[in-house]
């Protein structure tokens, strides 16, 4: 059985304690300062030199095609220019591209008329 100087003690202790203060936190902790969101690194003059590059080697000439492109691979956000591109968008439009670029096929004729391969009856 605690004699009554520990049981001083401990009322002291539980007094001070910050469980009976009338702060909201269980400890009294220094408040952190909040820190910022780590910031997306906007485009660079080599990724806006990248794309620029692969439109020109797709044959994505008009701004209209090259705009339908971009905002396919950042939608919801609206990109008015191409310097309001963030760097971790390049990557997908250039995949977007490569893929634009690779699916193109000639508009004229049949399938028949622009398969790749000769046929047994070609090689004749």
């Amino acid at each position: 059985m605690p004699d009554r100087c520990q049981i001083l003690a401990i009322v002291r202790i539980c007094e001070n304690c910050s469980m009976h203060s009338d702060s909201d936190s269980l400890f009294d902790l220094k408040q952190t300062t909040q820190q910022a969101p780590l910031a997306t690194p906007p485009i660079t003059e080599d990724q806006i030199r990248s794309l620029r590059d692969a439109f020109a080697a797709a044959g994505i000439d008009s701004m209209k095609d090259r705009k339908d492109v971009i905002e396919s691979c950042t939608f919801p956000r609206l990109v008015v220019n191409i310097r309001e591109l963030l760097a971790r968008d390049v990557r997908p439009i250039l995949r977007r591209i490569e893929e634009r670029s690779s699916n193109k096929r000639p508009t004229v004729g049949s399938a028949w008329d622009n398969r790749e391969e000769d046929t047994w009856i070609d090689k004749l």
